[in-house]
């Protein structure tokens, strides 16, 4: 046996111990939580055995309204990313900055474009952190062509062949078409962590998910490894519209002709792995730099410090069951069957009976004493099943963070503590819309690094003129124009921060943004002195919670240019150099004799003057 081969067999004998442990590592977390339960109440079924009841019971799905909310108010529909140069080795600050705008247009073309589908993946994942846990995966995908400018192989007999060897070898082979980046949403369900456990994703021995990979896709990977072991093993030959099995979730139906495959990254040794479920079989492997994988988990536990988390529906079960109960019995009660009523034995005879119960409308019947037949009143459930109602929904607002503002709901408390009440929703509002901030940020991030190092050719992006051009009365036509940038272009050497325009999230936060805008407005315009400080416009935008630094940067800007404006006009009406030397006298502070001599008299001081009157 080669000794390839027995090297390849000692790594398949170890992922097939490693692979079952995780998923029974994972499936003991998953019955912990009732993950799959969780799942269920989304969807509506919220009833145990509901299916043998008979009947549809009443169910008020406020989980599934809950996440869409959350979805509309964190995800945004049309995301802009913003770029500022990081300080690193060089002091050239304005190159820095023009390689950040660059970056920044470069990054919303590449979320933009309708086949990285960047929204609807990451959308996927926030709701599946629901659940679980969301992740996203960010890879670099190409069409490859043959290169028609490639030399072919040397013979043997070639005289020149070692001295053209090297330069055959750096011509490629083939070249890259239609360069793209993706992001893709890998379902909680799928996705394993192993060996040491930690709550840092890239701190853990390894992690993984499995997939279901077409046989052609898979015999056409550059890099296969192991072929002649692949075509010993068969296919699935199941189909989507066979009969699916009730017992297993449509996930878990293999396609037809495929493979369960497992793309793992090992973080310790660094090598990112493709490996056949049945039996453990090793396909591909190379080496990686960085771990591609982003996860959003808004509750860690405590107590097993590890990488899965506490799924936030979990939490809210009690209560919409509870909310449920409620208003099943509510229905239960007004959907009665019939009227009933009761009559004295003896008062009312058979015939009045039924004449009572066939005649006709107004019918008079004739009884031997008052009152001998009398309706059976209801239960009266009163004011207690209401209460019940809201005391349920008040409960799952509460855990879920969701106030009735957010919900569109009336508040029924009074306008103080409505107030009061949104002030401290408001609060955990933004503390969960600054998780999904800085985890989109990291897709982000990775995006741009990959295009970086992956990209062969290049891609087109749109340009704008950025903010900061019609300073001091420079202004330039704003047309937009397009611009081809290079691989050379994004390996610059200039790293970056980046954020996510708040006003893009959604209709809410653009509204904060707008009336933060306006009260710094009227702060500057209100105290102009704080123009001439730029610690000062910054600090004023912090209080308010302003946070555009480029929209800062120019209202400062433009507030320095109306006051030299106002002084070169003071300027001209006070006679030219005469009014500056005024100006300067004014603003000098006066002498210490001055002062002692103008407390001594009882005087009033002016700025040098020449009577210090």
């Amino acid at each position: 046996m080669p000794k390839q081969d027995k090297k390849q067999i000692i790594e398949d004998n170890v992922w097939g111990t490693r692979i079952p442990q995780a998923c029974r590592y994972y499936d003991q977390w998953a019955k912990r939580f009732k993950c799959n339960v969780l799942e269920d109440y989304y969807e509506g079924e919220q009833w145990k055995q509901q299916a043998n009841l008979g009947y549809n019971p009443y169910t008020l799905n406020e989980v599934f309204d809950i996440i869409q909310i959350k979805i509309a108010q964190f995800i945004p529909t049309f995301p802009q990313f913003q770029l500022a140069p990081k300080p690193g080795n060089t002091d050239d600050f304005n190159t820095a900055a023009d390689s950040a705008q660059l970056k920044e247009q470069t990054l919303n073309q590449l979320i933009q474009n309708d086949d990285t589908n960047f929204i609807d993946e990451v959308e996927l994942a926030y709701k599946d952190s629901f659940f679980r846990f969301g992740m996203i995966e960010v890879g670099y995908g190409a069409e490859w062509i043959l290169n028609p400018n490639a030399k072919k192989p040397l013979l043997s007999n070639d005289r020149d062949a070692r001295s053209n060897r090297k330069e055959i070898e750096q011509l490629p082979q083939e070249l890259p078409r239609n360069e793209q980046v993706f992001v893709k949403h890998i379902p909680a369900r799928n996705f394993r962590i192993g060996g040491y456990d930690h709550k840092y994703l890239n701190r853990c021995g390894w992690c993984g998910y499995y997939e279901f990979v077409e046989k052609d896709d898979l015999w056409n990977l550059p890099g296969l490894i192991n072929q002649k072991k692949i075509g010993d093993i068969g296919a699935t030959y199941s189909s989507l519209y066979d009969e699916p099995d009730i017992e297993k979730p449509l996930t878990e139906t293999p396609p037809k002709n495929t493979y369960k495959v497992w793309k793992i990254w090992d973080l310790r040794a660094m090598v990112q792995l493709l490996v056949l479920d049945s039996p453990k079989l090793t396909v591909f492997q190379r080496r990686f730099k960085r771990l591609p994988l982003f996860d959003i988990r808004p509750d860690k536990r405590l107590v097993v410090t590890g990488f899965y988390p506490i799924p936030q529906v979990y939490h809210w079960l009690s209560p919409q069951d509870e909310l449920n109960e409620t208003r099943e019995q509510l229905r239960a009660h007004r959907r009665r069957f019939i009227r009933k009523y009761q009559a004295v034995t003896g008062m009312v005879t058979d015939e009045e009976i039924e004449k009572f119960e066939t005649g006709p409308d107004g019918a008079v019947v004739r009884v031997k004493q008052p009152d001998a037949i009398t309706p059976i009143q209801n239960a009266d459930l009163g004011q207690a099943i209401d209460k019940a109602i809201m005391t349920s929904q008040d409960d799952l607002n509460r855990i879920s963070g969701t106030s009735n503002q957010t919900q569109g709901v009336v508040d029924r408390s009074t306008a103080t503590e409505a107030q009061l009440l949104n002030a401290r929703g408001q609060v955990r509002e933004n503390k969960d819309r600054d998780r999904v901030v800085k985890w989109i940020c990291r897709i982000g991030r990775e995006l741009l690094l990959t295009a970086k190092d992956k990209f062969v050719l290049g891609i087109w992006i749109e340009l704008s003129s950025p903010e900061g051009e019609y300073t001091f009365g420079q202004a330039q036509t704003n047309n937009k124009s397009f611009k081809w940038v290079s691989h050379q272009d994004l390996n610059d050497g200039f790293d970056f921060r980046i954020t996510v325009d708040l006003a893009s999230l959604s209709v809410s936060e653009q509204q904060k943004e707008k009336q933060a805008l306006f009260e710094f407005l009227a702060a500057l315009t209100q105290f102009p002195m704080i123009s001439f400080s730029p610690i000062l416009v910054r600090e004023i935008a912090y209080r308010i919670g302003y946070r555009n630094t480029r929209v800062i940067k120019e209202f400062q800007n433009q507030a320095l240019a109306m006051e030299l404006g106002r002084q070169a006009q003071l300027k001209q009406q006070m006679g030219g150099g005469n009014a500056a030397q005024q100006i300067t006298q004014q603003a000098t502070p006066p002498a210490a004799s001055q002062v002692a001599q103008s407390m001594g008299q009882g005087q009033a001081l002016v700025p040098n003057s020449p009577t210090g009157v």
